[in-house]
């Protein structure tokens, strides 16, 4: 092993950390390998359910390759792959720098054998692209009004119930002729020519305004037949406006492309055929409800012309027996204005009397007295709450007086010494030996000598 580190020095060294190692490798991995085509079969799948990525290796006899999926990438291939399938992937070669794993973050994914039907389905595609088959019938060639179809489709299947319950309730007008074939298996495309040459035949007689190829939806080797070279060379030959209703919204076969026009559902075929019959339909209820709006209009302004005229015809006897009822009328509103005039006097009237009654001399002393007696109450209240205040101040007064006396002072343990001449003695320098004194105590006098 070469050491390389006995020609080099510290300055000259460039130390990576391992996340820049990993990312560096990552990002020459991506320059270098464009996105590839791996084969190979699915192994330790795992799905996470918060996420909703998906984890597996691929491998073949040889070898196995950790690949990863995103959500946003798988949550829209209409399959989930399990253990041991075989599946083609396309995706970006890449290293995860967190662990250093080599891994394949993959973009796309098919089931093997759906990728090599997918793979001749876009070859023979671009064939007949490029002979501009696809351009050879356009919509525009389809009636506007269509009053018969013929439908070639198998005889037992559902897009033929659907096909003639949607004519029925759109356009019950239209006539149908059925030419069954087989849609699926061995043969089946043979069968469709057949029967479309079949109604090619009839033509002359009956005169066919266009022609439903149809049939259910499935999976893309069910709707094989409708990819046929043959067939889709046929169709885009023949002379009368071919709809194609094959499979679901997301099927396409190759029929769609050399047909005047594709419908997503066989129900979709039967609506755009019977659109221009429902929308002269839809016309004609118009102009009818519009025609019975406006006669009915018509009829109810003269009616109330009419009305208006008959009421008018009057006989005098009428007329009389109007102005007896307008007499009455005013009768009985002057009887009601003028008692209520009446009611209004005697109501001014009843409210002077109670003025009056209100401001008489003895209601107004009677008010007088009244007003004396609270005041009076009023001032005997004042002059009880003055004594009792007073009395509570004496009260307190008495009580600190008696407080402070001296005879109140010496039962507290308190005494008052005098001198022979009555005089109260406040300091013991003022004694001198021999003196005599006279104590004063709260239950009599005690006399003492200085010694």
């Amino acid at each position: 092993m070469e050491d390389y580190s006995a020609n080099s020095t510290n300055d000259m060294r460039e130390i990576l950390s391992v996340s820049e190692v990993n990312k560096t490798a990552n990002d020459f991995i991506n320059e270098a390998f464009p996105p590839l085509w791996v084969v190979g079969e699915i192994s330790g799948f795992k799905e996470y359910g918060a996420s909703g990525h998906w984890y597996f290796s691929l491998k073949d006899s040889d070898s196995v390759l950790s690949c990863s999926m995103f959500r946003l990438q798988n949550i829209s291939l209409g399959f989930k792959p399990k253990e041991g399938d075989q599946v083609i992937i396309q995706g970006k070669l890449s290293i995860w720098h967190k662990t250093g794993r080599f891994q394949l973050i993959a973009n796309k994914m098919e089931l093997a054998g759906f990728g090599e039907l997918l793979r001749k389905y876009e070859l023979l595609k671009n064939k007949l692209k490029d002979e501009g088959l696809f351009t050879k019938k356009l919509p525009e060639a389809l009636p506007a009004i269509i009053s018969k179809v013929a439908i070639v489709t198998s005889a037992h299947g559902a897009a033929l119930r659907d096909i003639i319950s949607t004519l029925n309730r759109r356009a019950p007008h239209i006539q149908i002729f059925v030419s069954p074939c087989r849609v699926q298996g061995d043969g089946s495309s043979e069968s469709i020519r057949v029967a479309l040459k079949r109604v090619e035949s009839l033509q002359q007689t009956e005169k066919f305004d266009v022609v439903i190829v149809s049939r259910g939806g499935g999976s893309i080797e069910d709707l094989w037949s409708f990819n046929n070279e043959e067939l889709c060379r046929y169709v885009s030959e023949l002379k009368l406006p071919v709809v194609s209703g094959v499979g679901h919204e997301t099927d396409f076969t190759l029929l769609d492309f050399v047909s005047n026009i594709r419908a997503e559902t066989p129900t979709a075929a039967a609506e755009i055929v019977s659109e221009g019959a429902s929308k002269l339909k839809d016309y004609l209820d118009f102009m009818s409800d519009s025609l019975n709006k406006k006669m009915n209009i018509l009829i109810n302004n003269f009616k109330e012309k009419i009305d208006f005229l008959r009421k008018l015809l009057r006989s005098p006897k009428q007329k009389i027996q109007d102005q007896y009822l307008k007499l009455d009328h005013k009768s009985e509103q002057l009887n009601l204005t003028f008692k209520k005039f009446i009611q209004r006097k005697q109501d001014g009237l009843e409210k002077e009397k109670l003025k009056l009654i209100f401001n008489s001399p003895k209601n107004i002393k009677d008010k007088g007295q009244d007003k004396l007696k609270e005041i009076n109450k009023m001032i005997h209240k004042q002059l009880t709450s003055l004594l009792y205040s007073l009395n509570l101040k004496l009260n307190n007064f008495e009580q600190q007086l008696i407080s402070l006396s001296p005879k109140e002072i010496l039962k507290r343990g308190y005494s008052i010494t005098y001198n022979e001449k009555g005089k109260i003695i406040k300091s013991s320098k003022k004694l001198a030996g021999g003196d005599r004194l006279v104590t004063q105590l709260s239950d009599g006098k005690v006399q003492s000598k200085v010694e």
